[in-house]
């Protein structure tokens, strides 16, 4: 039976232990750093998407507020010429 020496095992740990690094490095590199890209560019596209949306919101909000003012408009026109047929 043989006996492992510190030695021994020490070096096995080294190893181990570079692998293990090398591992690590290699899967940043291959798959964390791409990945790290894409969300960005996602994130990108989407703020793109939200200041869009933003605009045309507000265009939108804009036009529903002209709508609103000519509707007011016409309804009094409307009550105006009502009340004068009523005084006939």
């Amino acid at each position: 039976m043989q006996h492992v020496q510190i030695s021994d095992l020490t070096g096995l740990i080294t190893i181990l232990t570079f692998l293990g690094s090398l591992v690590i490095f290699l899967f940043k590199r291959i798959v964390i750093d791409p990945l790290r890209q894409s969300i960005e560019a996602l994130n990108k596209t989407i703020e793109g998407f939200k200041l869009t949306a933003e605009k045309r919101m507000e265009l939108l909000e804009n036009r529903v507020d002209v709508v609103e003012d000519k509707s007011t408009r016409y309804e009094e026109q409307i009550k105006s010429v009502f009340n004068l047929l009523e005084r006939r």
